[in-house]
């Protein structure tokens, strides 16, 4: 496979984790995709936004179509408009100011373009919707692996939430670790069930585990892949609790490029899942509801 390595660190094995994981996509459903879900936290958060639309080209397509709008749902994967270059101007009227904005991959390729349109109050300041709207693609760009995640459904699996001591742990996580793309926590609800993604920075909350999380979780195995472009390491390691007990698998993503030292950020990865492990006191504690 391309992008495949020799490791050196016992059981490790390398195999086509992420990439076979998110083979199957539930359906979208009245227009909830995740980009959806982000924009409407992201226009709740501040009160000046008028609208927030999201367009891009779907992985695998070739018309632009709208990932997210707070204008209508009925509007979402439905063909866009071509929108003109990036940067601000202000409306007819001064009465809003409108912002593209580039929307980009946690690893910064353009998957498409967010629309945000401000409603302008006497002496509103460009200045300052300028860095609302930088902040809302900063903070969007973090949450999105690629153009196919940009358009999971929301949610995955209503049964799942970001609620949880699990998510807790992810969020906090991906704060004191800049460097790490994505961070999936995969367990085993209480009392049985199948085992599903828990704790996640890119959504997806009740993902069920493919073959390859399965090696991980049951046979303790590690998983390790170049992916995306060349642009991302990508490995699967045994979540265990702080009693050391197996409970799971944790899925960290980190950037990468040709050269980089593949066994430090391997290294680094086990580092992280440690630190991890001394914070879940057993299984069940990743399912509490902290929210």
């Amino acid at each position: 496979m391309k992008g495949k390595f020799a490791v050196l660190l016992g059981a490790a094995c390398l195999t086509a984790t992420m990439a076979r994981a998110d083979d199957y996509i539930p359906p979208v459903v009245g227009g909830h995709t995740y980009v959806q879900h982000m924009i409407t936290q992201a226009k709740a958060a501040h009160l000046q936004i008028a609208s927030i639309v999201v367009i891009g080209v779907r992985e695998g397509g070739k018309d632009t179509v709208v990932f997210g709008s707070t204008v209508s749902t009925a509007r979402v994967l439905k063909p866009a408009p071509a929108e003109d270059r990036l940067g601000g101007n202000w409306a007819p009227g001064h009465r809003q100011y409108v912002v593209r904005e580039a929307y980009k991959s946690s690893t910064g390729h353009t998957i498409g373009t967010i629309v945000i349109t401000f409603n302008a109050t006497r002496g509103a300041s460009s200045k300052r919707f300028d860095g609302i709207a930088d902040g809302i693609a900063a903070q969007m760009s973090r949450g999105t692996l690629s153009a196919k995640n940009a358009v999971d459904p929301w949610p995955y699996d209503a049964r799942f939430a970001p609620n949880t001591y699990a998510q807790q742990i992810t969020e906090r996580t991906v704060v004191e670790h800049p460097d790490l793309l994505v961070m999936m926590i995969h367990a085993t609800p209480p009392g049985g069930g199948k085992n599903v993604i828990i704790g996640s920075n890119i959504g997806r909350f009740g993902k069920i585990a493919d073959e390859d999380d399965g090696r991980v979780i049951n046979a303790g195995s590690t998983n390790l892949e170049i992916g995306g472009d060349n642009d991302r390491f990508e490995t699967e390691l045994p979540l265990n609790d702080a009693s050391g007990k197996r409970i799971g698998a944790l899925g960290l993503v980190f950037s990468y490029h040709d050269g980089a030292d593949k066994e430090a950020i391997h290294a680094h990865g086990l580092a992280i899942r440690d630190e991890i492990a001394r914070q879940i006191p057993n299984n069940a504690a990743l399912f509490r509801r902290v929210r």
